[in-house]
């Protein structure tokens, strides 16, 4: 980012390289909570990475490669592979932000539905605040057990972004709401009642929902989430294939493993080492 002009009332910076396969497929290059008084102004030009802004108080206005954006606080921003970014606040404000990076990156943007997503007006900032701040946590803590963790908070967080992104999408309210239950809830057998219930409909509307909106069923779209989130999680981490089964809800591993080769044409153990294959032969795993 460009030099900007004004007071830092308060910052701090977390980052680390932590020399794994994981840093250069899906990882931090830092995580920053800032305040700032008085007008600011900064770029960024053709950045290799995902900037995430969230604003926490103040105004923030924005200019992705000619489109305009008006930030009020509980907006996330969200910038990928722009040819040019501007920012101004004419007043000051404070925010959380997250430059994640990685050869996953795009592909687990659009193994979510966040590739393309600018902004995102959040139903609870508080929450995905605390989310991009333990991930500077950990970042922080440069240990070895903070690698699973750092992993973990990112496909939280993205989980999470995602089903914010649905929700403002023009599906109607109530399939949003059960949406976004699912996604941020992925490993829960939650009963259709409840689903239902959460979303504020009856079971029969929810359903008819997401047959016209998504083609499928309310089951059908949690099982289809946690097998998307299963890929990222043996692309993205060093999880066995039993904690990736029971993060995504499945307390059966052979049942697990059954519907993953259903759905992607290979075992999760073979899943894993075709992409290990792929990194290596294209050196993005290193020696």
């Amino acid at each position: 980012m460009a030099p900007f002009s004004g007071k830092v009332v308060w910052h701090e910076n977390a980052s680390w390289d932590a020399g794994s396969p994981q840093a250069r497929q899906l990882w931090p290059l830092s995580v920053t909570g800032a305040q700032y008084a008085g007008a600011h102004r900064w770029e960024l030009r053709n950045p290799p990475y995902l900037a995430i802004e969230l604003l926490l108080e103040g105004e923030l206005a924005a200019d992705i490669d000619g489109e305009k954006f008006e930030l009020v606080p509980g907006d996330l921003l969200m910038i990928c592979h722009p040819n040019f970014a501007v920012l101004n606040s004419r007043r000051g404000f404070r925010k959380r932000a997250l430059l994640l990076q990685g050869t996953l990156l795009d592909a687990a943007l659009s193994g979510f539905s966040l590739y393309g997503t600018r902004l995102i007006r959040l139903s609870d900032p508080e929450a995905v605040e605390r989310l991009i701040a333990a991930i500077g946590s950990a970042l922080a803590g440069k240990s070895p057990e903070a690698v699973a963790v750092v992993n973990g908070r990112i496909f939280e967080l993205i989980s999470t972004l995602s089903a914010e992104g649905a929700r403002n999408s023009a599906y109607p309210d109530a399939l949003n709401r059960a949406i976004r239950i699912i996604e941020t809830r992925p490993g829960e057998d939650l009963p259709l009642t409840e689903l239902a219930e959460g979303a504020g409909c009856s079971v029969s509307t929810l359903q008819r929902a997401f047959r016209r909106c998504c083609g499928t069923t309310a089951s059908g779209y949690r099982r289809s989430t946690r097998i998307r989130l299963a890929r990222q999680l043996l692309e993205g981490s060093e999880l066995s294939i039993k904690e990736i089964a029971g993060r995504t809800g499945y307390f059966d591993q052979a049942h697990f493993s059954r519907d993953f080769k259903k759905s992607c044409g290979l075992s999760p153990r073979a899943w894993r080492r075709r992409i290990v294959s792929t990194a290596s032969a294209d050196g993005s795993w290193g020696s």
